[in-house]
């Protein structure tokens, strides 16, 4: 084993191992190791627990140049494992990005909440943050539109307002331009809709032979935004969990869905982190179907099928697809478990990549999709019970212009191996005392 494979040992907060013991503290030195990859630009978290009356806190990390990089503190997700954190403080991360730190490159800073400060409404317009307004959210950067949730109010009095009602999903955009990446109701299948997740066979019912359909929402079958359990916006993360309930074609409530994006703009794109957590509230189900109509996937603006699907082609680990080169299970049964794909598409006469990475931890054997209208992703079956939810992960990457073979991999790379980051508390009681 290489000197830099032991640097890159995986962080506990993601392969799922113990946390490491920390305290409630207001001031940390962090040691930070690269490992095998070039973490430049991308977002570094560090395991803290802070007194919940600081949580709001900005994060000022000191670089050893005498410069700083702001970070921002996040709890733990609706659906953590991770290790509770004691009665008098919240356990979480600190969120903040560092302009370069190649691979096998070790480093130290020093992290410190700072006061509050007189929120500046021209600050406020520059960054994140919300808004709600006919039955979407729509996360702001710079007055942009960046991310939308779509969560319309089921409406069954018309068949045309049924379809268009019958689930929730999330848009993309282009920040700068304000372009939307991604497809709403109608066009080529109109239940492909931005980043959405859902099964065309759910077997259910006292002898299971029930199946029920939230891909294609048929008959009574759909999905409904209920409430939102947290939306916030900080300097350098958004995060939004809402929960939504799955009901099926016989019109009997079958599942709870708990969604959560963390949603982090980079100087080169969007990171998202999709978590979703499926509790049944109907007793055992089965979740089946193909790849091409069920699990988590991203569909792309309906001008992509319509002007210029022969434009878009696929990335995969070591391979550029031409256009017109897709894979598919099960006519290719090989195209399984793959670490991740990407998909350059042509919209508003600019070309876009969106990646989208699997992780270990979701279960199942992954069965892939690819199509040249850019609708891709994957699937598994699950048995779901009372005492097994599902959980899935993926993180999605969306840029304009062309993503590399070497850029993609390197992006997929830092969330399986994360740098291992050890961190020291400390109490500085400068901050503990300001108000």
């Amino acid at each position: 084993m290489s000197r830099c494979a032991v640097i890159w040992i995986v962080l506990a907060i993601v392969c799922g191992m113990p946390f490491p013991e920390v305290h409630s503290a207001d001031s940390w030195t962090f040691l930070i190791s690269a490992g095998d990859v070039d973490r430049s630009h991308l977002p570094l978290k560090a395991v803290v627990e802070i007194d919940p009356l600081h949580a709001s806190r900005r994060v000022k990390v000191s670089l050893p140049d005498g410069s700083s990089v702001t970070g921002q503190f996040i709890s733990d997700p609706q659906f953590s494992h991770a290790v509770p954190a004691s009665k008098s403080t919240v356990r979480g991360t600190i969120l903040f990005i560092l302009p370069k730190l190649i691979s096998c490159e070790s480093i130290e800073l020093k992290a410190q909440l700072v006061p509050d400060e007189p929120t500046v409404p021209a600050a406020v317009e520059k960054g994140l943050r919300w808004t709600s307004d006919n039955g979407s959210a729509k996360l702001l950067l710079g007055g942009k539109m960046l991310v939308e949730y779509v969560m319309p109010l089921y409406d069954a009095s018309t068949e045309e307002t049924r379809v268009q009602t019958y689930k929730p999903f999330h848009h993309v955009y282009d920040s700068r331009s304000g372009i939307r990446l991604t497809k709403g109701d109608g066009g080529q299948y109109t239940h492909h809709r931005g980043i959405f997740f859902g099964y065309n066979k759910i077997g259910h019912g006292t002898d299971g032979k029930m199946v029920s359909d939230t891909w294609h929402c048929k008959d009574k079958a759909r999905q409904e935004h209920r409430e939102v359990l947290e939306q916030i916006a900080g300097p350098i993360e958004a995060r939004q969990c809402v929960r939504i309930e799955w009901t099926g074609g016989d019109a009997s409530l079958l599942a709870s869905e708990t969604r959560e994006l963390d949603i982090v703009p980079l100087s080169a794109g969007t990171m998202i982190d999709f978590s979703s957590r499926l509790v049944t509230l109907a007793g055992p189900m089965r979740l089946e179907g193909d790849p091409q109509h069920a699990g988590v996937h991203f569909r792309a603006a309906q001008e992509v099928a319509e002007t210029t699907k022969t434009q878009t082609y696929y990335l995969r680990p070591g391979v550029k697809a031409e256009p017109g080169e897709f894979r598919n299970w099960p006519e290719d049964k090989t195209f399984i478990n793959a670490a991740w794909h990407a998909a350059i598409f042509v919209v508003g006469g600019q070309r876009y990549s969106v990646l989208r990475i699997n992780t270990q931890r979701n279960p199942g054997e992954a069965r892939m999709s690819e199509r040249d209208y850019a609708r891709f992703g994957s699937y598994f079956e699950f048995e779901l019970l009372p005492e097994k939810p599902l959980e899935v992960f993926y993180r999605w990457w969306i840029q304009p212009g062309e993503l590399s073979l070497e850029e993609a991999t390197r992006i997929a790379a830092d969330w399986a191996t994360p740098a291992k980051i050890v961190v020291t508390p400390s109490v500085d009681a400068s901050i503990l005392n300001s108000n």
